[in-house]
């Protein structure tokens, strides 16, 4: 018994970053669906893994929020791109629609278990979605010499 209440807490913490996932999902499938398809996800995660699920999802959120990412700025007729920091709400945005789109694109047949793969491979760091996160950082590292140029 206790064990369902642990799980209902817990799901009352996430259920911010839960409602966003499924606004992100719904924009490929219907309501009912984006939250079957979660639901499902999360129930494989459990099965396979013998976690708790919305810790590991919660984990390859956390493993995969980019910090900067550049913003083309025009200076006297020259385009700079200019690293900017990104707000929380942009960095969960960006790593729901990367981790939904690279799950779309993985080879299996059933978008729950390809949306469970993707979040495995991201805490274990060696998905898709981690590349996109390292590729916009190194835009910005590269970017760098123009951030006196931002103001």
């Amino acid at each position: 018994m206790e064990q369902k209440s642990n799980l209902k807490t817990n799901i009352n913490d996430f259920k911010y970053i839960i409602t966003s996932f499924i606004k992100i999902l719904q924009k490929s499938y219907s309501k009912e669906s984006s939250e079957l398809i979660f639901r499902d996800t999360l129930s494989f995660l459990k099965k396979n893994t013998k976690k708790e699920p919305l810790s590991l999802f919660k984990d390859a959120l956390d493993k995969s929020k980019p910090f900067c990412e550049v913003k083309s700025i025009r200076i006297s007729g020259t385009n700079y791109k200019v690293p900017v920091e990104i707000n929380l709400y942009r960095q969960k945005t960006l790593v729901f629609k990367w981790i939904v789109l690279n799950s779309v694109k993985r080879p299996d047949i059933c978008m729950s278990t390809n949306l469970a793969k993707e979040i495995l491979d991201t805490c274990d760091l060696n998905s898709k979605t981690i590349k996109m996160c390292d590729d916009f950082h190194k835009i910005a590292e590269s970017n760098k010499v123009y951030i006196q140029s931002r103001y």
